[in-house]
C-alpha cells in the first residue's frame, strides 16, 4: 500500500476544497518496509505467554518445551535491539514522533524501568517485563521511521488481526480435546459452562483464563464483523461471517463480563460508523432488541453478566486490591514501583485496572504520560473516524475505533495497556496509525493553503501585467 497525495488541477476547474477530498488514497501493495514492520511485530508476538523463568529452570537443557519457551522469551528484546538500530540510523524521522503519544508511551516505559531498578524487590523480574513493554514502543518507533508509516501500520494491524483470530480458533478447537480441563460448569452461562480457568497447561505454557479468551474472541469478532460488512465477493464475506459467528460463540462461552460489555460498545461503533448504513442498522438493532425483550432475553443476560443475579459492589474483590494499592502508592508516588509491582507489593494480586496499574508501576510521571497520550489518540480518532472522515474510507476502517474502544472499556477491570499483554499487542499499532493519518490529512491541508497562495500570486501578476 502507498499513500498518493494528488494536487493536480482538474480539467473542470473543481475548487481546492473539493479536490482535497481526493488528496489521500490508500493503495494495496507490499514493500520491504512493510515486511520489516510485520516481522518486527511478529517477534513481539513470539515472546507472548512465556518468561525468562524457562531459561532459568534446570529443565531448560533437558526439556524441549522449556528450551523453546526459554529462547522465545527474549524475542521481544531482539525486536527492541533491531528497532533501536533502525531508529539510530534514521533519527531525523523520529524526532517529530517523540513529541506526541508515542513519546509519552516511551516516557512511561522508561520511568517504569527506572523504578523497576530502584524500587522493585526483584529488579531482574521487573526489568524483564519492563524491557518487553519498551520493545513495543521501540518497534512502533522503528515502523513509523520506515518510509510511509500508514501502509506499514495498516499491514501490521492486518497481521495482528490474523494472530488474534488464529488464537481464538485455536482455543475453540482445543476445547473438545482438553475436555473438563478447558470447561467449568456454571449456571450463569446460557450453555452451562465457562471456558478456560487458567489452571491448566497447554504445550508447556499457562493456558488462557476465561477473560483472556474473551478478549481474543471479542476483538476477533469485531474485526470479522467489520470485514463482513464491507462490499466485496460473496464468498469472502461468507468467510468473514463464519469467523464472526465462531468468535462470538467463543465470547459467549468465555463468559467475560467486562469483555462482553466492551464488545457490545465496539459492535455499536461498527454498525454506526458508516453514515449510509447507520439508519438501517439502528432500526434493525432496535427491532431485534424489542423481540429479545419480549422473549425475556435481558433478564437472562443480567444473570449471565452478574453470574449470581446480584450486583457485586467489590467487582469480585477488585476494589479491595485497588484500596490496598492506593495505600501503598504513597511510598513512591512520583515514579511508582516498577513493572509487575502489583504482584510484588500486593501479595501476588493483579491490579485489574490499566490506569491504576500504570500509575502504580510508573507513578504520577509515567502514568500521566500514557494517559495523556491515549487521550490525544482518542481525540483524533473521534475527529477522523466520526466527524471529518476522509473521502477514501479505506483509511478509516470501522474495526480500528471499535477495537480501541473495546480495549479502553476493558481496561476498567483489566490491565490491558499497562503492561506487555495480548490486548495491547492487538491494539497498540492503532496509536501511531491515528497519528500518521492526522499527519497526512494535515499535510494535505497545508498543501492546499500553499497552492491557494501560489494561485493568488499568479492571478495578481497576470492582473498587473494586463494593467501595464
Amino acid at each position: 500500500m502507498a499513500i498518493d497525495i494528488e494536487h493536480s488541477r482538474t480539467k473542470r476547474g473543481v475548487g481546492i476544497s473539493a479536490r482535497r477530498r481526493k488528496h489521500i488514497e490508500m493503495k494495496d501493495g507490499v514493500s520491504v518496509y512493510v515486511l520489516s514492520s510485520v516481522s518486527l511485530w511478529a517477534l513481539l508476538w513470539l515472546g507472548y505467554n512465556t518468561s525468562y523463568g524457562y531459561m532459568a529452570s534446570p529443565k531448560f537443557s533437558t526439556d524441549t518445551s522449556y528450551f523453546i519457551h526459554g529462547i522465545r522469551a527474549f524475542s521481544p528484546v531482539l525486536a527492541a535491539w533491531i528497532s533501536f538500530a533502525i531508529i539510530f540510523a534514521r533519527p531525523q524521522r523520529i524526532f517529530s514522533w517523540i513529541i506526541g503519544p508515542l513519546g509519552l508511551m516511551l516516557l512511561y516505559a522508561v520511568v517504569g524501568l527506572v523504578s523497576s531498578a530502584a524500587y522493585s524487590p526483584e529488579p531482574v523480574y521487573s526489568m524483564y517485563y519492563g524491557a518487553n513493554y519498551l520493545a513495543i514502543v521501540l518497534v512502533l518507533f522503528a515502523i513509523v521511521s520506515l518510509g510511509d508509516s500508514l501502509p506499514n501500520l495498516r499491514q501490521v494491524l492486518n497481521f495482528t488481526w490474523v494472530v488474534g483470530i488464529l488464537i481464538t480458533l485455536s482455543l475453540l478447537g482445543a476445547i473438545p480435546f482438553l475436555g473438563k480441563q478447558a470447561l467449568v460448569e456454571t449456571e450463569s452461562s446460557p450453555v452451562g459452562v465457562r471456558a478456560y480457568s487458567g489452571e491448566t497447561e497447554i504445550m508447556g505454557m499457562a493456558s488462557s483464563r476465561n477473560t483472556g479468551f474473551a478478549r481474543y474472541a471479542a476483538i476477533a469478532a469485531l474485526v470479522c464483523l467489520a470485514r463482513f460488512m464491507k462490499k466485496g465477493k460473496l464468498s469472502t464475506r461468507m468467510i468473514w461471517g463464519s469467523l464472526f459467528i465462531a468468535a462470538t460463540g467463543g465470547l459467549v462461552i468465555a463468559n467475560g463480563r467486562t469483555e462482553t460489555i466492551a464488545f457490545i460498545a465496539g459492535l455499536v461503533v461498527v454498525l454506526t460508523i458508516e453514515k449510509a448504513k447507520r439508519t438501517v442498522n439502528i432500526l434493525l438493532c432496535t427491532l431485534v432488541a424489542i423481540v429479545l425483550a419480549l422473549r425475556g432475553f435481558f433478564s437472562g443476560f443480567f444473570i449471565y453478566m452478574t453470574r449470581t443475579g446480584r450486583i457485586d459492589p467489590t467487582m469480585t474483590g477488585r476494589t479491595t486490591t485497588w484500596d490496598h494499592a492506593l495505600r501503598v502508592f504513597g511510598e513512591s508516588p512520583w515514579v511508582g514501583f516498577g513493572f509487575q509491582a502489583d504482584r510484588l507489593y500486593l501479595g501476588g494480586e493483579h491490579m485489574h485496572n490499566a490506569l491504576l496499574h500504570a500509575y502504580f508501576q510508573a507513578g504520577l510521571i509515567g502514568g500521566t504520560a500514557i494517559l495523556v497520550g491515549l487521550l490525544i489518540v482518542w481525540a483524533y480518532t473521534i475527529k477522523y473516524f466520526f466527524i471529518q472522515r476522509p473521502a477514501d474510507l479505506s483509511l478509516t476502517p470501522a474495526e480500528y475505533p471499535a477495537v480501541l474502544l473495546f480495549t479502553t472499556i476493558s481496561s476498567i477491570t483489566e490491565s490491558t495497556f499497562a503492561y506487555f499483554s495480548a490486548a495491547w499487542l492487538l491494539t497498540a499499532p492503532i496509536v501511531p496509525y491515528v497519528m500518521a493519518l492526522h499527519r497526512k490529512i494535515r499535510g494535505a491541508s497545508l498543501h492546499e493553503v500553499r497552492d491557494r497562495v501560489r494561485r493568488l500570486r499568479i492571478a495578481r501578476r497576470n492582473a498587473q501585467s494586463l494593467l501595464n
